[in-house]
């Protein structure tokens, strides 16, 4: 008969060696998810931490209704009203949907068009607007290799695809088992969505005229500024932003917004 202390050791010595032989199964289960999804987990941790800091992250573009108001709607345009403002600069024109009297006021990289109904546009010189894409592929960065890598998706070609892609990334997108190349663009697009930042608070919208394309952001709808990063077919991009002068009792709606967009174009040659 063995003694009990023997009988005692011989249980510990095998409790032991199963406690072993877990520990070393987790190690190897942790190690192998490290290896798979370790960088994927770091995406997803890091990018609801810059959420919580920052909640714009979490806004991705609504597509706007473009379609032009209905012939005889009180929005269409009547053929007795008022000629509507046509309005220039930079070479480049668009038709404002206020009659009456306009001002154009030129400024340090920008020109102000205010209307006599209270309206303002803020038309920024398109030449001080960044050929972002360029930039990035001239200078070769890992940001540029790491949206052009095409095992992560399709290649982002144009600046219109680049702020489209960076505005419409969340981070309710990632996750810890998404494929690790898609990770990484996913993180470089919140990156840079960080880096862009809101041109105006609200909503976020993306529109689409054909020609002219790009992003709204602001509540019109509720009397606060808008503002519209455009592109146009030559993928150059406008930015213009919308609000009321001081005490004006005007308004601003989406249509009126739709409008300008929808017009936007360069002045004719014969007429710069």
């Amino acid at each position: 008969m063995n003694p009990p202390d023997t009988k005692m050791n011989a249980k510990a010595e095998a409790s032991n060696a199963w406690s072993a032989i877990i520990l070393a199964g987790v190690v190897v289960l942790v190690a192998i998810f490290m290896v798979e999804f370790g960088l994927q987990t770091l995406v997803w941790v890091g990018a609801h931490h810059w959420a919580s800091a920052n909640p714009s992250l979490l806004a991705v573009p609504e597509r706007l209704d473009t379609t032009p108001p209905a012939a005889g709607s009180e929005l269409a345009p009547s053929a007795k009203s008022a000629k509507p403002a046509l309005a220039k600069a930079y070479n480049f024109q668009f038709t404002a949907p206020w009659t009456g009297a306009s001002k154009a006021v030129p400024g340090s990289g920008f020109t102000q068009f205010r209307f006599a109904s209270g309206q303002v546009i803020i038309f920024f010189d398109p030449d001080s607007q960044v050929d972002t894409l360029r930039e990035m592929k001239s200078a070769n960065s890992p940001a540029y290799q790491r949206l052009t890598d095409e095992s992560a998706g399709a290649p982002i070609d144009s600046n219109y695809a680049l702020y489209q892609a960076v505005y419409a990334a969340s981070p309710a997108e990632t996750s810890p088992f998404m494929r690790s190349a898609s990770s990484v663009r996913l993180d470089e697009l919140l990156l840079l969505k960080l880096e862009f930042g809101v041109d105006a608070p609200g909503n976020l919208h993306s529109f689409d005229f054909g020609k002219n394309r790009g992003l709204e952001f602001g509540d019109p709808a509720n009397g606060k500024p808008a503002a519209l990063r455009l592109f146009d077919d030559s993928d150059k991009q406008y930015r213009l932003i919308f609000t009321l002068a001081a005490g004006s009792s005007g308004t601003i709606t989406q249509d009126d917004i739709n409008a300008v967009a929808r017009s936007f174009a360069p002045t004719p040659l014969l007429e710069r």
